[in-house]
């Protein structure tokens, strides 16, 4: 009597599959790393501070300019809105990747809100007491719409995902720094939580090695 034995996986196979398996602690632990950086070197600092603000004091438009500018900033609330229904719209097909937006969105755009608030600023180099304003919320919800279409998009479309989703937070980046409603900083911070947000999806979602599909 003979035996068929199941193909046993290969040494690339197995490395992709450690390394997929991976991709989201990495993701968490390097946002976490970045964004601790990012404070303490932007705000807690002397030179950091003069920096941030001189490169958004040197960017930043007014006049005419400026409300032609705040006239094409998006909505942030209409971003997670449509972040929120991307999330939705999954949940109807794929429960797990409808769960991973719809608790890494509200998470990451609360996020942005709580630190914000939380996280002092001290009075280093602005010649006035300046709030702080890291991370910057309108990044975050831009940066949630991103996500949302890289958690539920069929693997062929992530690269259109990428591309879309960063071209939509550059956008929203770009546009709050150059009508002074935040610091260069403010921005990257927004990401590195979008980062970390991301890979807590890929938990959630529970499948690290491709994009669920919606159809």
């Amino acid at each position: 009597m003979t035996t068929t034995q199941a193909p046993q996986a290969g040494p690339a196979t197995s490395s992709r599959s450690t390394t997929a398996s991976r991709l989201p602690w990495v993701l968490l632990v390097g946002a976490a790393v970045g964004f601790g950086l990012m404070y303490a070197l932007a705000v807690r600092t002397t030179s950091g501070q003069r920096v941030d603000t001189g490169v958004m004091d040197a960017v930043t438009v007014t006049g005419a300019q400026h409300r032609a500018l705040d006239a094409l900033l998006p909505d942030p609330y209409l971003l997670l809105a449509l972040a929120l229904a991307v999330g939705a719209v999954a949940l109807a097909r794929r429960v797990r990747t409808g769960l991973a937006v719809l608790v890494c969105v509200p998470l990451l755009v609360g996020a942005t809100q709580v630190l914000k608030a939380g996280l002092p600023r001290p009075q280093l180099a602005d010649p006035w007491l300046m709030s702080n304003s890291l991370p910057s919320g309108h990044t975050g919800a831009a940066a949630a719409l991103g996500l949302a279409l890289l958690l539920v998009v069929p693997r062929r479309w992530l690269p259109l995902a990428a591309v879309l989703g960063a071209g939509v937070t550059a956008w929203m980046g770009a546009l709050v720094v150059m009508l002074a409603y935040h610091r260069p900083s403010d921005v990257l911070a927004s990401v590195l939580l979008a980062v970390g947000a991301g890979g807590l999806g890929l938990l959630v979602r529970g499948d690290t090695g491709s994009g669920a599909r919606l159809s």
